[in-house]
């Protein structure tokens, strides 16, 4: 009979385990993501500044030239911020459980003491209000499931590599405009 009490405890515990080894990384990866999309930001900037004010292109090709370097900056920033959402996911997790074990274990316990019959309308309107509270924290976990798919996607991770590689070549693009400026 101790196996069922056991077992529910030793997969809390490896996920924890999981989740103890996962996070540093998730935190490293979302603050180079970050960094690159701050230096990738800049980048854009250099080169529109260069081709406005330096070159004297039209307006109409230094936008069209800004939206181009700019959609890789926003795929990273999709990926940093589904993983920032991610470093959260443990303790919406465990506070979604300990807050629908308490509801229900108090659910239960009020349905045992009071016959059906006797339920109000305030009664119920409180059950309804505390079921939207727990919606309300399937709808976090649900956002960061949903991030989770970007992070898994394989189109997302090709787009994902081929922005990293559009941020390098930004980059290389950037130190030969400033050799042009001078």
């Amino acid at each position: 009979m101790t196996e069922p009490v056991t077992q529910p405890l030793e997969n809390k515990q490896r996920l924890w385990a999981i989740f103890d080894r996962l996070l540093p990384l998730i935190d490293s990866l979302a603050d180079k993501l970050h960094f690159l999309f701050i230096l990738g930001a800049l980048l854009v900037i250099w080169i529109v500044f260069w081709l406005f004010q330096l070159k004297h292109f039209s307006l109409t090709i230094t936008l069209m030239v800004f939206g181009l370097t700019l959609l890789p900056l926003l795929v990273l920033l999709r990926f940093w911020w589904a993983l920032e959402e991610l470093k959260d996911l443990p303790e919406i997790a465990g506070q979604m459980l300990g807050d629908a074990k308490s509801e229900i274990k108090e659910k239960a316990q009020q349905i045992r003491q009071q016959p059906l019959s006797k339920l109000s309308f305030l009664g119920t309107s409180k059950g309804l209000w505390s079921l939207a509270g727990l919606l309300s924290e399937v709808k976090e976990i649900a956002g960061s499931y949903l991030s989770i798919g970007t992070l898994i996607n394989p189109f997302m991770l090709i787009l994902g590599v081929i922005s990293l590689v559009c941020v390098g070549l930004l980059a290389v693009v950037s130190i030969v405009l400033v050799f042009f400026a001078i």
